[in-house]
């Protein structure tokens, strides 16, 4: 970051928006275009104002677990689909 005084100023506001949301990457990419900062430099930005907000902070990992059960769900529907072509293919002929 460039200063210490920076880390404590809030977020362009489509970033909040989009952090109370949980979507860390679009926060990220928002406070790119509004503060001229590089990929990494947005990433720890968001990163701290996240660290500092306790209830934020909840807020995403709680989302972040969602999406991840929501992932296996589908990994796993579609695992059980595949086997059960396999099935079809071998014995339903």
């Amino acid at each position: 970051m460039r200063d210490e005084g920076e880390a404590d100023r809030p977020l362009p506001a489509a970033a909040a928006a989009a952090l109370s949301t949980g979507r860390m990457v679009d926060a990220i990419k928002y406070v790119r275009e509004a503060e001229g900062l590089g990929l990494m430099e947005a990433k720890q930005r968001v990163d701290a104002h996240v660290a500092r907000d306790p209830v934020l902070k909840a807020r995403i990992a709680e989302q972040q677990a969602r999406m991840k059960r929501g992932l296996i769900k589908w990994v796993l529907i579609i695992d059980a689909l595949l086997i059960l072509a396999v099935i079809w293919y071998f014995f339903g002929r």
